[in-house]
């Protein structure tokens, strides 16, 4: 992060939280307040990522075709966040998505612990 972005800090130059986490924890503020105002919120999807381990969750208050909808913009904005992030078209994203999640049922996020197909 350089040191003209707006959320870049120059108080802490004593080795204390790297640019990273002061991101994170920016964005991890960002998605509270996102969920505090649960008065209009039609519909959430969060994933926590904790060590090998990611948890989800999800709701919507609309049924039906309106649900389905729903899921999908989810489902859809996710997946063009994560193509931005990686420099990459939203279709390969989805392509490669869908692949995983025919192959496994559980997501590992250690490359250390995920397992070939002979179980090793």
């Amino acid at each position: 992060m350089s040191d003209d972005t707006p959320d870049a800090t120059d108080d802490d130059t004593a080795g204390g939280d790297p640019p990273a986490d002061r991101t994170f924890d920016r964005e991890l503020a960002a998605a509270r307040a996102l969920l505090d105002d649960a008065d209009d919120l039609a519909a959430f999807h969060v994933g926590v990522v904790r060590g090998d381990r990611v948890d989800t969750t999800t709701a919507r208050r609309s049924e039906g075709e309106q649900a389905g909808l729903e899921t999908l913009s989810l489902l859809a904005s996710h997946l063009r966040t994560v193509a931005d992030e990686a420099g990459v078209d939203a279709e390969t994203v989805a392509a490669d998505a869908a692949s995983l999640a025919n192959a496994v049922e559980e997501f590992p996020t250690d490359p250390d612990t995920a397992r070939d197909d002979d179980g090793e």
